[in-house]
């Protein structure tokens, strides 16, 4: 295997360069997304890796990564912390000992009619807190590695990690306080997204008791799990400057990412809540929640009976940025029962805001 690698890093040479100087994660993105590199491709994670590490030679991780195949270390200006290269499972994995992550994984899935697919992972934090992922269809007759779209519904922004399996075919989309969504891998070679909860929304404190503080329950109306708000959530952490000392409040306001409703209780999806740890369940009530409309300029906003435009008008929002607290959500997350001023009924989801600084683009 090393031995064609070296070939093929001797031929690539051959090749028009399109090495860069002061490569960033960025550039990959954006000028590897609708490229077709041509290579003498043979299916494997080590010459994929290979593949795209050449093209980008001059992004020193990229770079590190080259040099574990080619045993060429005369350049490598920041060590290699960890290298793994699993030829049965196609996975390859390397880490830079620097001070801040940067690392890159890949895998390759050869599957049972003969088609291949190529994923990449990258990041480095001394540039951006982004994972960035590249899917790839493998065309070994040609010897082309085709950029694939990103799966339906994945968004860069809270992502704290993609796991990519060494064995299975599904990619863990990990967030720091949340359960994890799924990369899928079908028969047919394409990728699918699967969020852990479609029909979540996100929603502010606004609790009317005046202590200032929120309680969440293991069960709906059940045991006390603990009380959102509380500075005794944090009296065991003197460096923790989430808070101002000097700041009654404690924090201001909260956003929750909350699904599974159930008579009027919501579960609440983060895994920590204003330093309390969950563990397994936390509900909150709807009672103690809000959101404002999206209708800035005042237009009016129509609640309807049932989660369907065609159903009976059961009340009309007439005024910008109402407070509406959200009661129940439709399966596919689209229609949220909400209760107002104006009466209670369902409102399309694009139209509420869990922004209290500033408006939902």
């Amino acid at each position: 295997m090393r031995k064609i690698l070296t070939c093929l890093l001797a031929f690539a040479c051959l090749l028009p360069s399109y090495a860069q100087k002061d490569i960033s994660i960025w550039t990959i993105r954006t000028q590897w997304k609708d490229l077709e590199y041509d290579m003498d491709l043979e299916g494997s994670v080590g010459v994929c890796a290979m593949s795209f590490a050449d093209h980008f030679y001059d992004y020193p991780l990229l770079h590190a990564l080259s040099a574990q195949f080619t045993n060429d270390f005369d350049n490598i200006d920041i060590p290699v912390a960890d290298f793994k290269f699993d030829e049965n499972n196609n996975y390859v994995m390397i880490r830079l000992a620097s001070e801040q992550l940067a690392e890159a994984e890949g895998r390759v899935w050869t599957l049972p009619g003969g088609k291949s697919v190529f994923v990449f992972k990258l990041v480095n934090h001394e540039e951006t807190n982004s994972f960035d992922i590249y899917f790839f269809d493998l065309d070994l007759k040609e010897g082309r590695m085709i950029p694939m779209r990103n799966p339906e519904g994945l968004r860069y922004g809270f992502i704290d990690n993609f796991i990519i399996p060494r064995e299975g075919c599904e990619i863990e989309v990990r967030f720091e306080n949340q359960p994890s969504d799924k990369i899928v891998l079908q028969d047919d070679g394409t990728f699918v997204y699967k969020e852990f909860a479609p029909n979540a929304i996100s929603a502010y404190i606004s609790d009317p008791d005046p202590s200032g503080m929120t309680n969440i329950r293991e069960t709906p109306g059940g045991k006390l799990i603990g009380r959102i708000g509380d500075p005794a959530n944090h009296q065991a952490s003197d460096d923790d400057d989430y808070y101002d000392d000097d700041d009654d409040d404690f924090g201001g306001s909260f956003v929750l990412t909350l699904f599974n409703p159930v008579n009027g209780w919501w579960e609440i999806l983060e895994r920590n809540v204003d330093g309390i740890k969950i563990n397994d369940h936390a509900w909150i009530h709807y009672s103690v929640l809000a959101d404002h409309t999206r209708n800035y300029d005042g237009q009016p906003l129509n609640l309807y009976e049932k989660p369907d435009s065609s159903s009976k008008v059961v009340g009309v929002i007439k005024k910008a940025m109402t407070d509406v607290r959200p009661m129940d959500i439709s399966e596919d997350g689209k229609w949220v029962k909400v209760t107002c001023e104006w009466g209670t009924g369902w409102l399309e989801a694009r139209w509420l805001c869990s922004n209290t600084f500033t408006y939902c683009s």
